[in-house]
Parts: C-alpha cells; structure tokens; sequence
C-alpha cells in the first residue's frame, strides 16, 4: 500500500501540465506456472469540463466462438473461426459512460474491433470474454477533485502479449485528447516454452507426446512383469 502511495505522489509530483494524465502501479507481469493473477492500480488526474474513457486492449488473436442454435426441436452447437479477438479488453469511464454511450463516440470505437460496432456477434464475443474474466466495463473512482484511482485484476488466464491502454479525453462526445501506454504481460518458465513450441512446432510437439507415451507404456509393462 505504501509503495503504491509513494508511487501517486511521484506521478503527480512529475506532471508539467493539467491535461489528463494517467499511471498504472505497475507496467509488467510475469506469468509462471503458480501463476493466480495480478492486481492492477490505475490512477491520474483528469482536467476540469472533460470526461475520460479509459481502454485496456489485449493483443489480437485467432479464436473460436461456439454458440447454441435451435433448429426444429434440436439444440445444436455452432462453431466460428475467429481471426481478431483480443486476449483481454477493459473500459473504465468518469463519469460511467455505458456500451451504449461510447457507440455515440465513432473516434473511439473506430479504433476497438471489439466495439467497432453494435452487431450480435460483438456482443457474444463481449460475453464469452466476460464469462472468461477477461472483458469487463466499470467506473473511475473519484478520490480528491479532479484526481481518480481504480483498483482491477488480472486474471490467471490472461494470454502473453501487450496489453495497449488508451486514455481519451471526451467532451461534447468528441475526442479532444489521446494519451496511450502498454502493459506488458510476458509468460516465464517452463511453461512459456512448452507454449511457445505448441504454437510454432505443434507437429513436433505432438511427435515428442506420442513417443513420451509409448515409452511410459513400455516402461509400465516391464516393470509389472518384474513384479
């Protein structure tokens, strides 16, 4: 708590200018196997007459989406093939600007795949993210005048990769100003090369699990005939 303290005052000690300004206590994450998660601090100072929307965007990746859709008296799975679905995506606002609000700013949603638009296919993505602890909206915590903190988690299941932060200074559903920084998430350890070889070398990698097998079966059996 102290470092966090101490880290405020140097931030705001070290701004030249009353325009908004944003921090976050910290801007790397290493994820291991005993990974549970990381809490994040995002603070600043926003100036006077101008709301603020702040998005945390997580790299773009291939995914799937799998839906249910009723056909006669039969429920049946659908699966999409994805080709941009970002790992993570938070929105925090001061004051609280709904989905819908921000689909009235084009030069925000513009630059955010994910709501690019109000189509129903956003929208199941937007909810197996948030099932997923991965998509969330919420509101700035207003704590001295002009000045905000908000307190939010990583969760254990975040994906590898920068996580762009952008700050949009709003006023008369304009954007006036745009400030932007990265958070960092880089996986370390074993697992990380396991990863990075199931992702570049899967064939190689399912040979090394098929010949992992048979040895652990082989081994099995000689040891029960000694027995």
């Amino acid at each position: 708590m102290h470092r966090i303290i101490l880290i405020i005052i140097l931030f705001f000690c070290s701004s030249s200018s009353w325009s908004s300004k944003f921090s976050l206590d910290k801007f790397d994450i290493e994820i291991n196997s005993n990974f549970l998660g990381e809490e994040i601090v995002l603070f600043g100072h926003k100036d006077e007459g101008r709301d603020l929307i702040i998005i945390f965007e997580g790299i773009e990746k291939p995914g799937k989406l799998f839906t249910k859709t009723k056909k006669g008296l039969l429920w049946i799975n659908e699966k999409q093939e994805l080709d941009r679905i970002p790992s993570f995506f938070g929105i925090f606002s001061t004051p609280k600007y709904s989905l819908n609000e921000i689909f009235l700013i084009p030069s925000v949603t513009s630059k955010h795949v994910l709501i690019s638009d109000i189509s129903e296919r956003l929208y199941q993505i937007r909810t197996a993210l948030k099932i997923k602890g991965l998509y969330f909206e919420d509101e700035l915590q207003s704590i001295e005048g002009s000045l905000f903190i908000k307190k939010f988690k990583i969760p254990d299941n975040i994906s590898a990769g920068d996580i762009k932060v952008s700050l949009y200074e709003i006023q008369n559903n304009e954007v006036i100003g745009l400030n932007q920084k990265k958070l960092n998430i880089q996986k370390k350890g074993l697992t990380s090369r396991f990863e990075i070889m199931l992702e570049e070398q899967s064939m190689l990698y399912t040979i090394i699990l098929v010949v992992f097998s048979i040895v652990f079966s082989l081994l099995s059996n000689w040891l029960f005939r000694r027995r």
